[in-house]
């Protein structure tokens, strides 16, 4: 539809009286065509004929006391004042307004928001009541819908700079950094511009990995204008996202002196000896930050989670229960207490916390923005789409349920990375793969659901997970036997052999090395093969050159982009010893014979659950795993005992 259709449109829609309609139209140009001059033009039109001045029932004064109330503790007070007064005038707007906002200063978000809508009803040419709501439902977490109204704010208010702040804000914690760093670009262009936007801004940019940028602007920015606290801090998390640690620590120390006792720089302190593997000093710092402040959320996380590094997994869900209470929308503390519940097995509320992950900070998979209403089960056959999410590992995961789907859709379409479509051809020819925008047209598809996300519809308990735990993926025979026949000693069984993980928060903690390894593969009866995703070229010459012992490598297989040929390599081998990555998955899903060399605490992900030693989701791997964080020793002599017994059995 042309930028003039949708003006006629809205045009008919405001003379019809429907105004919410009209304005999501304008919306609408707004977000395809920002720079039509004619917008502003309109609005203002529309504005002069057909907005109504709301009707002052109270004095200025009246107002002020209400929110002196609020500041005292006596918002009861206040409610009952304005419901009084609702019953002898109901259709006045301007008391439906406050009841909405003081109902959302006690966190009561359903009556807030009840009234709040009655009086965008009542008034609906009124660009404060989107921003009320707004802020409302950003209270409650419902930040997509708060975007929705703020953005119709924006609309009734277009050269209101202060709108677009807020828009900015919520974009980031969307995690929409990109749109986020266009509108504080412009804001930044502002004359006295506020420090709050500098600093939100900077902020921004290092969530969006641009920290050189956050570094060189906040560095201008200090030359002419007094440096102070937040400065040294933002200097100090752009190092340490650079994981440049000890410059990290030097600006920390820095804000401290200029701001004793701080709870934030004591934490980001103690973020930066975890990283450090300082991990003591981290939980002082953490506890001394809540010393200060008991309710400072990124400490209340951050000690839950040294606790659950540290596999006390009970303490630590206590603390994320504790952060949950004492911080409103603590995403961060329900993503991670999903982790604890699910690697225990609990999943009716392990599920139910795990759908918190797309705002939480420790989870960096981008959300799909959609229109398409969200898939649940039930009697009406859905087109639906299956959309990939996290890493490779986690995808093959969760491709089990796609037979599980069959009875509740009549297509089902698949948008995930393209190096497992053949994969998933072989073991659920009725897939279809979906390589265009997921808004498409809805009589095509009609129902969308992330992938992660099917758990929750199939696992209950540890029933329904035996009763999804069988192989499902299929290798090639025919590239399985060439793979084997190219093995020249046919008297050694074959291992496929993965040592490395390159997740770039956790891999450190889960990977391994091959001279760590050594009294495994100077076994004599076994051939090792090369199934690591990376070019480990130089440490297998270095490892040979040491040692004389060889790991074999098919050149001829990309193990990064050909995924395909992977799955039967693996399948090839007699058995696989691998760390927790992809392989590990794909090894699990094929039901092949698997020695998983599992870390303690840092690393070791919710999935690795087992019973007896077996994997409950992949019952073909055999988990051996740390006593202690950090120490492989005994897990390489538990598996070099395993692995003589089973070569001479």
């Amino acid at each position: 539809m042309s930028v003039n259709e949708l003006f006629n449109k809205a045009n008919k829609l405001f003379l019809n009286q429907d105004y919410f309609q009209g304005l999501k139209i304008y919306e609408l140009i707004w977000t395809k065509y920002p720079k039509n001059t004619r917008l502003h033009e309109e609005i203002n039109k529309k504005l002069k004929k057909f907005k109504k001045p709301i009707l002052q029932t109270f004095s200025h004064g009246e107002i002020e006391n209400f929110f002196e109330l609020e500041k005292s503790g006596n918002v009861s007070k206040v409610i009952m004042t304005l419901t009084d007064n609702l019953k002898k005038k109901p259709g006045d707007i301007l008391t439906v307004s406050l009841l909405g906002n003081f109902y959302n200063s006690i966190n009561d978000y359903e009556k807030a928001i009840y009234f709040q809508k009655i009086a965008i009803q009542k008034s609906p040419l009124e660009g404060a009541f989107y921003l009320n709501i707004s802020n409302t439902l950003q209270n409650k977490g419902e930040l997509d819908d708060a975007l929705k109204y703020l953005n119709i704010a924006k609309i009734l208010s277009l050269k209101d700079i202060s709108i677009d702040y807020e828009m900015a804000k919520l974009q980031t914690k969307l995690k929409n950094f990109a749109s986020a760093d266009l509108i504080y670009k412009d804001l930044t262009k502002e004359k006295n511009i506020n420090k709050e936007v500098i600093y939100s801004y900077c902020d921004n940019l290092i969530k969006f990995k641009k920290e050189k940028e956050a570094i060189k602007f906040i560095e201008a920015y200090g030359k002419s204008h007094q440096t102070d606290f937040n400065q040294k801090l933002i200097l100090g998390l752009a190092y340490f996202q650079q994981k440049d640690v000890n410059k990290a620590i030097f600006y920390f120390l820095e804000a401290l002196d200029m701001k004793n006792n701080n709870e934030d720089a004591l934490s980001l302190l103690g973020d930066c000896y975890e990283c450090l593997g300082d991990s003591n000093r981290a939980k002082r710092n953490y506890e001394e930050a809540l010393r200060i402040n008991p309710n400072h959320k990124s400490s209340l996380n951050n000690l839950a989670t040294f606790y659950f590094f540290n596999n006390d997994i009970e303490k630590a869900k206590k603390l994320y229960n504790d952060a949950i209470e004492k911080v409103q929308n603590n995403t961060d503390a329900k993503y991670f207490l999903a982790q604890c519940e699910l690697s225990q097995n609990n999943f009716v509320n392990g599920w139910l916390n795990f759908r918190n992950r797309w705002l939480a900070n420790g989870f960096n998979s981008p959300k799909i923005r959609t229109n398409l209403e969200k898939f649940y089960l039930g009697t009406d056959k859905k087109n639906l789409l299956v959309w990939g999410e996290q890493g490779i590992g986690d995808q093959i995961l969760f491709l089990r349920f796609l037979k599980n789907l069959e009875p509740y859709v009549d297509n089902l379409f698949i948008k995930i990375d393209e190096r497992l479509h053949e994969i998933i051809k072989r073991f659920y020819p009725k897939v279809l793969f979906f390589k265009g925008s997921i808004n498409s047209p809805k009589d095509m598809i009609n129902s969308q659901i992330p992938i992660c996300d099917l758990g929750s519809l199939f696992i209950n308990n540890i029933n329904d997970v035996k009763k999804n735990h069988k192989k499902y993926l299929v290798s090639e025979p025919k590239l399985v036997n060439e793979l084997k026949k190219s093995i020249t000693n046919k008297n050694k069984l074959i291992c496929g052999l993965s040592w490395i993980s390159k997740n770039d928060e956790i891999g450190f903690s889960k990977s391994i090395t091959l001279e760590m390894l050594k009294p495994i593969l100077a076994l004599e009866d076994i051939i090792f093969l090369d199934l690591q995703y990376s070019n480990t070229q130089d440490e297998r010459n270095s490892f040979f050159n040491r040692n004389g012992i060889e790991i074999k490598k098919f050149h001829k297989i990309d193990n990064f982009n050909d995924l395909n040929s992977v799955t039967s390599l693996i399948d090839a081998c007699d058995f696989i010893v691998t760390v927790s990555n992809t392989t590990a998955h794909i090894a699990g899903a094929l039901g092949k014979k698997s020695f998983l060399l599992l870390p303690k605490g840092k690393g070791r992900l919710w999935y690795w659950s087992s019973f007896k030693n077996k994997s409950i989701w992949y019952p073909s791997i055999e988990i051996i795993e740390q006593n202690f964080p950090g120490e492989w020793e005994p897990v390489i002599d538990n598996l070099r005992k395993k692995l003589e017994s089973y070569t001479n059995g």
